[in-house]
């Protein structure tokens, strides 16, 4: 859907939203101001060449119900699709972290010299898996960089696992195999669930609507003569701290709200001291 220069806008606010929160949230809050202040003097102007009836004031009031009811619902939707995917993230990271275990227990059963490792590659793996999901702003640990070194570590421990089945094809060492199988597609099940977002049309759709509902409530705002100055703030906070909200949650690796990677931690901690 495309909507011309809403479009520009918003990809210019979507470029500050990925450098700097904060600014994003000022960049929308002083959109809606502009919008209600136009909303406000459209108003006036209209009242100063005709002077609304009750009837009409009722059917402004009635029209921007309704446009601030889809505001409110898109809000929902938008809200819900943010914490829907941040709580597929969360799953994910756990069930990586459980697949990891499963894995170093079962290295330690009949692989013997190859055990010890692919236990210190499993040990290193799990540092790079912790560093995919909390991110970092350093070069060193840039997604690239760890994408590279999770594919070489995941090749190897295969390496290593395939030969001792080829060597001793016993039920342990297939479960071995099956282990790091499925470890090796939850790592792409993770990645696919961090690259998962809000779709940009429901952002697009969140923000011209909010700028459009708000310009409505500024233009009964004009057309009754009263500007409303404490309420118009409150209405205009609220609105933007909760677009912000889901932008947040939609930035696992650089947002304020973050995935926890305990999980992974703990499975790391569970290895016991390095040898």
């Amino acid at each position: 859907m495309s909507l011309g220069p809403f479009d520009t806008l918003i990809g210019f606010f979507q470029g500050i939203a990925n450098g700097n929160l904060h600014l994003a949230g000022l960049f929308i809050l002083l959109l809606l101001l502009a919008a209600l202040e136009v909303g406000i003097q459209f108003g006036k102007f209209v009242a100063r060449h005709h002077t609304p009836t009750d009837g009409e004031k009722s059917t402004v009031n009635f029209a921007t119900a309704g446009m601030m009811g889809l505001l409110a619902f898109l809000l929902g939707v938008s809200l819900s699709m943010a914490s829907d995917r941040y709580q597929q993230r969360r799953d994910s990271v756990l069930a990586e972290a459980n697949a990891i275990g499963t894995a170093w227990l079962r290295a330690t059963v009949g692989t013997g010299s190859e055990g010890e490792t692919l236990q210190r590659l499993l040990r290193d793996y799990t540092d790079v898996r912790i560093a995919m999901v909390v991110g970092s702003s350093d070069p060193t640990k840039s997604e690239e960089r760890l994408l590279e070194r999770t594919n070489a570590l995941q090749s190897e421990m295969w390496t290593i696992a395939r030969s001792v089945a080829e060597r001793s094809p016993t039920p342990i060492s297939g479960l071995l195999l099956s282990s790091l199988n499925d470890m090796i597609d939850l790592s792409l099940t993770n990645r696919r669930n961090f690259h998962t977002h809000v779709p940009p049309y429901i952002l697009r759709l969140l923000m011209t609507v909010s700028i459009f509902a708000v310009g409505a409530v500024g233009y009964g705002f004009g057309l009754v003569g009263s500007r409303q100055p404490v309420l118009s703030v409150l209405l205009l906070g609220v609105w933007t701290l909760a677009i912000v909200l889901i932008i947040d949650i939609d930035r696992p690796q650089t947002g304020e709200v973050r995935v926890d990677p305990s999980p992974l931690v703990w499975t790391l901690q569970g290895f016991g001291p390095a040898k």
